[in-house]
């Protein structure tokens, strides 16, 4: 333990006179008891035999968040005072959003997380056990494997997306074909090109009542984003505003909610498409 002379021990815990932030990350042991206290008031025997601490050493610790008014003790049974779930509370988020990026912090801090609106940044955590995939944006197959499979026990699929690749659309029909419902909100650059190389097969899947295609009139902030009831996938633009072969694959429940609002999001600006004219002319 380092010391600045700052306080005093009690036992092998340093005490100090200092926010209770600096006590709360102070050292793993007191992080993980306040943790252990979130799902309820406990005995001493039983949170060391559970933490694998002696009682000695846990009896220090509780001391320091005694003081610190983060614990209280009734008898031989402590619990978190209200300032102490608040702070727990906060805790958790702040863990569980380093979780995320620590899950590849070099592909977090080489893209565009400013591009994601506000609201949802803030949420990040949500985002659960991610991995970065490389999934290479030429074969649509690869692109989208975990959630193609999963989309056929889904049912559903939501697409938002700036790129083209024919065998985009192909993936999109054999789903189709699935019965799958699909919703997918194209920029108005793709479907320009979506209309001028595939317009008849553009034109069987909007005809398609499984399929509802939409067209963000707006510019995008990234490169695709697609989820389903079990996976999200979510290419980001690099910080140079390049396109990127890798993207985040997060299978977590709150990371489809995450995804739901924002495709919530697009979809608030974007237009129906139900039918495709010579020309690349799209009628709502």
């Amino acid at each position: 333990m380092i010391w600045d002379g700052d306080g005093e021990f009690w036992g092998n815990v340093l005490i100090v006179n200092k926010p209770v932030i600096d006590i709360v990350f102070s050292c793993e042991e007191i992080k993980n008891i306040l943790l252990f206290l979130k799902s309820g008031p406990h005995d001493t025997e039983f949170i060391f035999e559970s933490l694998e601490m002696s009682r000695q050493d846990l009896l220090s610790y509780m001391r320091v968040l005694e003081d610190s008014f983060l614990v209280a003790r009734s008898e031989d049974v402590w619990k978190l005072t209200t300032i102490g779930k608040l702070m727990v509370s906060k805790m958790i988020s702040l863990l569980s959003t380093a979780n995320v990026l620590d899950s590849d912090i070099d592909y977090w801090g080489s893209h565009r997380l400013d591009l994601i609106p506000s609201h949802l940044i803030k949420r990040v955590d949500e985002l659960g056990m991610c991995k970065v995939v490389n999934t290479p944006l030429s074969n649509a197959d690869e692109l989208n494997r975990e959630i193609i499979q999963t989309s056929f026990m889904s049912g559903s699929l939501f697409v938002v997306t700036a790129f083209f690749d024919p065998k985009y659309l192909a993936s999109l029909s054999d789903l189709a074909q699935k019965n799958v419902s699909i919703h997918v909100i194209l920029s108005k650059t793709m479907l320009d090109k979506a209309g001028s190389r595939c317009t008849r097969y553009l034109e069987k899947l909007v005809k398609n009542k499984s399929v509802h295609f939409y067209i963000y009139p707006k510019k995008m902030a990234f490169q695709d984003f697609m989820y389903n009831d079990y996976y999200l996938l979510l290419h980001l633009l690099k910080n140079n505003g390049g396109y990127d072969n890798k993207g985040v694959l997060c299978s977590n429940p709150l990371a489809a909610e995450w995804g739901k609002d924002l495709f919530g999001y697009y979809f608030e600006d974007s237009i129906p498409v139900t039918q495709v004219q010579p020309r690349n002319r799209y009628f709502a």
